[in-house]
């Protein structure tokens, strides 16, 4: 198939790539910016915020997932030429994600001790302390981080790269000064944390629901917006959400019973969890933004019929991921002093987390891209369930298996946990690899 002929041609997709990017740049920033301001707190304020996060990250994939599922129904839509469709999934998607949003939210809110109490029971009083706050005011934020997350994957889904990115932009800079005023200016510690949350996050939802309420781009909201359940365009948002929802649920809760091994460490230990993981995720800066490519690209071509250039483009980008993760890795090892040195962590935590973030270098050069790219793909063309059952099952036979075998019983501890999660990567890749050459998951059919 010749260039003309394809639906991303190789400056489509630059044009697509690089604000995606950046945007992933600004959001990993936020994330190493809060580590660095919580750590001048105090330890226990870092480890507070760490597992609170994992929390975060668990109770929101519902609404996360019913997003990204309205994302790859109104992008097949928008490959199949169907405006409406798409103008239908687009509504669907932000009164799903609301909706399921506030009764998450109100859930948090009213059992805020039982929960964190339940699930981290070994934390100290003062850990504990700091993550009953900022628990409570990051569940306030839930609505509004439903409707940016939904409407950023609606955004992704035409192409329209520049606006998400722009939005992005303004959130995450309005979250930085606000954590900097807060916590630096104020000493409001991880209270100022989770209100600068709230406030940027409001920005986020405000900034998307203005772009998606423009007329002319090929998905939005229509015009008046009404309260209506479409219960077809629902089905098929959710033949999408579930298995996704769940392999993340799963994969979640999985990290959660990690995260309570981990919690049982000394509060050095659990720094270094916390200061590995932020670090770690400036590797994947640009496979993150080509695996948000990924959906629209997989998407589109899928809904316009075209899987041979499907196919193919799956496979090139499952060759840019990995070219761009030899090319940050290879960064991160040159600059991992400095970089380290900038949370101002222990010389016993400073020397661990150095030797985790080399190895997961390493790791990363093989495992991660068909690890976590290549189920992008499948998922694009609605091969979700294969996807969750693969997934659900590595995590549980490798991930939470070996994080206790090699972690507790052989007294690894924290460098256990992360070897764990690196048979994991090979376990989930030899699936997704396999099931991608099988071509089975181009026979589903989602409008």
């Amino acid at each position: 198939m010749s260039e003309h002929n394809t639906l991303f041609t190789p400056n489509k997709i630059k044009k697509l790539l690089i604000p995606l990017i950046f945007e992933q740049f600004m959001i990993v920033l936020v994330g190493l910016m809060d580590t660095m301001l919580l750590s001048h707190v105090s330890e226990s304020a870092l480890s507070a915020f760490s597992l609170v996060d994992n929390l975060n990250l668990l109770l929101m994939q519902v609404f996360m997932a019913v997003g990204a599922g309205g994302s790859i129904i109104a992008a097949q839509y928008i490959g199949k030429r169907d405006r409406q469709g798409a103008e239908g999934a687009a509504n669907q998607t932000a009164i799903m994600v609301v909706a399921i949003s506030l009764f998450i939210a109100a859930i948090a809110i009213i059992f805020n001790r039982g929960i964190l109490g339940l699930i981290y029971p070994a934390v100290s009083p003062s850990i504990m302390g700091f993550a009953r706050q900022y628990f409570f005011l990051c569940a306030l934020s839930y609505p509004f981080y439903a409707l940016y997350n939904g409407g950023i994957g609606l955004l992704y889904a035409q192409g329209l790269s520049k606006l998400s990115m722009m939005t992005s932009v303004v959130m995450n800079v309005a979250k930085i000064a606000l954590n900097y005023l807060f916590i630096n200016i104020f000493h409001m510690q991880v209270q100022g944390a989770g209100l600068a949350t709230i406030i940027s996050r409001m920005i986020g939802a405000g900034m998307v629901v203005m772009f998606l309420r423009d007329l002319h781009i090929p998905i939005h909201f229509s015009r008046p917006f009404k309260i209506k359940f479409d219960l077809d365009i629902d089905h098929r948002i959710l033949t999408v959400a579930l298995p996704s929802g769940l392999e993340n649920i799963f994969f979640l809760t999985s990290k959660l019973f990690i995260g309570i091994i981990i919690a049982g460490y000394s509060a050095t230990m659990i720094a270094v969890n916390a200061a590995a993981n932020t670090i770690s995720t400036y590797i994947s800066i640009p496979a993150n933004a080509i695996n948000l490519a990924t959906i629209t690209i997989i998407s589109q071509c899928v809904g316009a019929g075209r899987r041979d250039e499907a196919r193919s483009s799956a496979r090139h980008l499952l060759l840019l991921t990995t070219g761009s993760l030899i090319a940050m890795g290879i960064l991160m090892i040159i600059f991992i002093d400095p970089i380290v040195g900038m949370l101002r962590l222990s010389p016993e935590a400073s020397a661990i987390t150095r030797e985790m973030i080399i190895v997961y270098c390493c790791v990363s050069f093989v495992a991660w891209a068909p690890a976590f790219g290549l189920p992008n793909s499948l998922r694009a063309a609605g091969d979700n369930r294969f996807v969750m059952y693969a997934a659900s099952l590595t995590v549980v036979l490798l991930r939470v298996a070996f994080s206790y075998i090699l972690g507790t019983v052989m007294g690894m501890q924290v460098r256990g946990i992360w070897y764990a999660m690196y048979l994991d990567w090979i376990g989930r890749s030899a699936f997704f690899i396999w099931r991608y050459r099988s071509g089975r998951w181009l026979k589903h059919h989602l409008v």
